[in-house]
């Protein structure tokens, strides 16, 4: 499969223009392979974790974390060269589906939310509103029906229609016009004139998180260990637990990675308990003392790694006649019990 199309897939399942506006998603390291047969999906990209995908004939790599966050010299030995050096060295492509992908909705990053079944869920962290435009532009010519199928096969793109006088109306969210009107443009071989309006609908919140109603109230024992089971097995062996525990759950709000900083959010939203990694001292002591809700840090690897585990399964649908691997990582925490 041509890599400008598996890019593309990349950017429909993990909108670039959702990103946080201090994130680096999207491409990485541009390869200089035009075609592969085998795509990589994992959590970190590690130099050891990337050789893995290399080794295995990736021609391109997926990781959630990216390589870097801010601009980065390679003029001296460290991580990020070493990771640019083996994925040149073979013309493979390295892509980051970031917070891009923390934010889809409806996307992977809520998995833990359908495993649970919650019932009216909704953003714990709503960060704007995403409304489409609608694109208009002037064809001598009738679209071919491949063409307009692999436009409207976008999960950014609601409608694509062509009227008798030729005029081409595509809607799509405001954010991701950039990239459709490329494809547009690459498709037809030059840029006709696009007429852009905005639309009111249909709208779509983009953030983080989530919180719900489980289908049935349940003691806390309970819960924790139907979230252990839901849990990767290969993820660290313990949590921390911070804030008052509740005899029952019945209000559940979760987000994968680093969610300390919504520990507020979730205790405003009503949530008997809060799922997520990375918990720290000051935080801890807000839920104990000023949220006064029970905090379950499972930690940032095990949200996380499941999310890419699914992302890979969803890129296997979508990515025909290219194997997609997920290559499992591991957690970076031990525990050390004091004697």
């Amino acid at each position: 499969m041509k890599l400008m199309d598996i890019i593309s897939i990349f950017q429909d399942l993990a909108p670039e223009g959702n990103q946080s506006s201090w994130d680096n998603s999207g491409v990485q390291v541009a390869g200089t392979l035009e075609q592969t047969g085998k795509v990589a999906v994992c959590l970190e990209p590690t130099p050891t974790m990337i050789g893995a995908c290399l080794d295995w004939g990736a021609g391109a790599v997926v990781t959630h974390h990216p390589l870097y966050m801010k601009p980065v010299s390679l003029g001296a030995p460290g991580r990020v060269l070493d990771v640019v050096r083996r994925v040149m060295a073979g013309g493979a492509w390295l892509y980051a589906a970031h917070t891009s992908l923390d934010t889809r909705p409806g996307g992977p990053a809520f998995w833990l939310g359908r495993e649970l079944g919650l019932c009216a869920p909704r953003l714990l962290d709503a960060d704007r509103r995403v409304c489409p435009v609608e694109a208009s532009f002037y064809l001598d010519e009738p679209i071919a029906r491949a063409t307009a199928d692999i436009w409207a096969n976008r999960k950014s793109i609601h409608s694509v229609s062509q009227s008798r006088s030729g005029e081409v109306r595509v809607v799509c969210d405001e954010n991701d016009w950039p990239a459709v009107a490329d494809g547009i443009v690459f498709a037809l071989g030059r840029r006709p004139v696009f007429y852009l309006r905005q639309l009111c609908s249909p709208c779509s919140e983009i953030g983080f998180g989530e919180v719900g109603q489980l289908p049935e109230s349940m003691d806390f024992e309970i819960f924790a260990g139907v979230l252990d089971s839901l849990l990767p097995a290969h993820a660290r062996g313990y949590w921390t637990v911070s804030g008052p525990q509740p005899e029952r759950v019945a209000t559940v709000a979760y987000c994968g990675g680093s969610g300390a900083s919504l520990v507020g959010s979730a205790a405003r939203a009503g949530a008997d308990v809060f799922v997520t990694g990375d918990m720290k001292y000051h935080s801890a002591v807000e839920a104990a003392v000023e949220a006064e809700i029970c905090v379950v840090d499972v930690g940032h690897f095990a949200l996380e790694e499941e999310m890419m585990r699914r992302f890979a399964l969803e890129l296997g649908e979508r990515l025909h006649g290219v194997e997609v691997r997920f290559f499992a990582g591991a957690d970076p925490f031990r525990v050390r019990v004091r004697q």
